[in-house]
């Protein structure tokens, strides 16, 4: 009898729950962020904890909002989860205002659908890219490993609104277990304060390959291509993301035989000599290169790291790039252009501090900051 009252119990505590979920109101539980910026193109990104239909209503000065929902093979985007709205056609330089919306879909059957609620966001804007733009101000931090405290304390030392973008160079958590530790240790925090109107760059630095999720880490983001890799103009400035990968061999035990970064680096070099022959980076005054593992010629390194220099530093030498900015190490450093090895100075930003930096004409200048705003280190670099 007893043994039956406690099967009771816990079908009743099952129900109880399953009609407390049910009864759940529908909610945008994350976001919007932006990502993929161009000059004429964005991505907005957002989540729901249930079944939608999810679009965006674009508004620009004097004009009436514009629906905004994406389609694949014919089939117009729905599901849980992570939403990803494309908008393309947009002018270049230009401020628009936004709000996501999504509406609940309660039964979808082959010939029936129900819809429920529609939700809406708060008010939003962005601005495209411009390669009129003579000033280009963006702030860098990485190697958080989980602390969404940290970027917070960077975010209170700097003027949001005046960043062209900021870069997140990896790192940012220390391995990927769950949704949760995605958005609860960084995400939220950038979506909060910054992302919903000024981009989030993201770099995938060591720790961020590693877990049982990490494979499912690209899901909340838009990359051009679908890469970690990827390029990026901003006025005068071609920028230049590279996805250095593990830093260890292949077949070290630590990776028990899930990863290929060797073959990965190896396809990434090929679009990098491709990214450097297209007019974008040939016709560009500035070129800036993000990079978690530094490039950088050494006696002795890591594996990860002396793939790098083997392969990717001549590359970079002869393409005549004018930066590289790094992290990984934890330590902050400057590396002076005939002391890499390659050409080019590199600025290595620690795990404690940020970077801020300013590319105008004729120089670049770059602060490394500590959380409390204050001036650990500051260099120009001077464009040929």
């Amino acid at each position: 009898m007893k043994q039956y009252l406690v099967t009771v119990l816990i079908v009743l505590i099952a129900i109880t729950a399953n009609l407390n979920a049910q009864d759940k109101p529908l909610s945008i539980n994350h976001g919007p962020y932006i990502q993929n910026v161009s000059g004429s193109g964005v991505t907005i990104v957002f989540s729901t904890d249930g079944y939608v239909l999810p679009g965006v209503l674009l508004s620009e000065s004097n004009k009436e909002p514009r629906l905004i929902r994406n389609s694949h093979d014919g089939l117009v985007n729905v599901g849980n989860g992570v939403h990803k709205v494309r908008i393309e056609g947009l002018m270049e330089g230009q401020q628009y205002s936004y709000k996501v919306m999504a509406v609940e879909i309660k039964d979808h059957q082959a010939y029936s659908v129900t819809y429920g609620d529609t939700l809406y966001s708060g008010k939003h804007s962005f601005s495209t890219f411009s390669a009129e733009k003579e000033l280009v101000k963006f702030t860098m931090f990485n190697d958080v490993h989980d602390n969404a405290a940290k970027i917070g304390s960077y975010l209170e030392q700097t003027k949001i609104d005046e960043q062209d973008f900021f870069l997140l160079n990896g790192d940012i958590i220390g391995h990927v277990d769950d949704e949760y530790q995605i958005y609860h240790n960084f995400i939220d925090t950038c979506a909060n304060r910054f992302a919903s109107r000024i981009p989030m760059m993201y770099v995938r630095g060591n720790h961020e390959t590693r877990g049982n999720y990490a494979r499912q880490l690209k899901n909340y983001f838009d990359f051009d291509n679908d890469k970690y890799y990827y390029a990026f103009t901003q006025g005068n400035t071609r920028f230049i993301v590279l996805d250095t990968g593990e830093d260890k061999p292949d077949n070290h035990g630590e990776y028990f035989g899930l990863v290929d970064f060797d073959t990965y680096r190896a396809e990434q070099l090929e679009w990098l000599k491709q990214e450097m022959a297209s007019p974008e980076f040939q016709n560009a005054e500035v070129k800036i290169v993000f990079a978690h593992i530094p490039v950088l010629k050494v006696d002795k390194s890591w594996h990860g790291m002396a793939q790098l220099a083997k392969h990717y530093g001549p590359v970079l030498k002869k393409a005549d790039i004018d930066l590289m900015l790094c992290g990984h190490t934890h330590q902050n450093a400057w590396v002076d252009a005939k002391k890499t090895g390659f050409g080019y100075p590199m600025m290595i930003c620690s795990n404690e501090d940020f970077l801020a930096a300013i590319v105008e004409k004729g120089q670049i200048k770059m602060w490394i900051k500590n959380q409390k705003g204050e001036e650990v280190d500051y260099k120009v670099v001077k464009l040929k």
